[in-house]
């Protein structure tokens, strides 16, 4: 009964925000016990998205797992991708996925699982941005995942490599009622530290913020950073809800 109420508050908190999917992850993924991300063991993965980002976006909010997504060029955004595993570890999952797709890799870094065009595939300014090391970086509490980006885009050291390249960032087409956010106590204090650890670290501590994402337009050279989050009011193993951004 309870469980029914829970999936009936859901679904009406769906429709208030209107949010562009829904996910209800049937199991929660559960951590062993020395807390090896890539030994976290998942049952009941059977998701079904229409791109990539979309795919990998409902497996980490789903079932609360920091992924960094570098995206290769000319991924198509319309094709449907899968992916299925019954019961086993996070890394039969990833070896699945990268199986499928043969362009990407995957690692462990910085306590998120990156997932990254190989070298043939990779777009080098992408990987360039990613390597810039930051002096000092910080946010406070009650900041939003937009919010965050803005502030890493517009560091100097960012910004340096942008108009050597002559390429800027895009807007965001967004659609979605939540504006996601990084958590209402989260907040950050680095130096030296490079971008892609930058973001690694916010997903590993961020209660609901869980994605990572860049890609980049070849058709007016704009590039894309967004990060992720389940609203906060949602448990990770009841619900998720998922906002596109293009």
């Amino acid at each position: 009964m309870l469980n029914m109420k829970l999936r009936f508050a859901v679904y009406v908190l769906v429709i208030i925000f209107g949010a562009t999917s829904f996910i209800y992850a049937q199991e929660s993924a559960v951590a062993n016990k020395d807390g090896n991300l890539a030994s976290r063991q998942l049952e009941n993965v059977q998701i079904e998205r229409q791109g990539i980002e979309a795919l990998l976006t409902a497996l980490s909010l789903s079932y609360n797992i920091p992924i960094g997504l570098e995206m290769a060029p000319h991924d198509d955004e319309f094709t449907t991708y899968t992916l299925d595993l019954k019961k086993g570890p996070l890394t039969d999952l990833l070896n699945q996925f990268v199986r499928q797709h043969n362009q990407y890799t995957w690692e462990i870094k910085d306590g998120a699982v990156n997932i990254f065009p190989k070298s043939n595939f990779r777009d080098s300014v992408l990987h360039e941005l990613l390597k810039v090391q930051i002096s000092k970086f910080s946010v406070k509490e009650n900041t939003g995942c937009w919010a965050l980006v803005d502030s890493l885009t517009d560091t100097i050291e960012v910004q340096k490599v942008l108009k050597t390249h002559g390429i800027s960032r895009s807007g965001l087409n967004f659609s979605g009622g939540y504006f996601p956010q990084l958590g209402r106590h989260f907040k950050l204090d680095v130096s030296d530290m490079t971008v892609k650890t930058i973001l690694n670290k916010v997903i590993k501590e961020s209660p609901i913020a869980k994605i990572w994402l860049i890609k980049k337009h070849s058709h007016d050279q704009t590039f894309v950073i967004w990060i992720n989050a389940r609203h906060e009011e949602f448990s990770t193993n009841q619900a998720s809800l998922l906002w596109t951004f293009k």
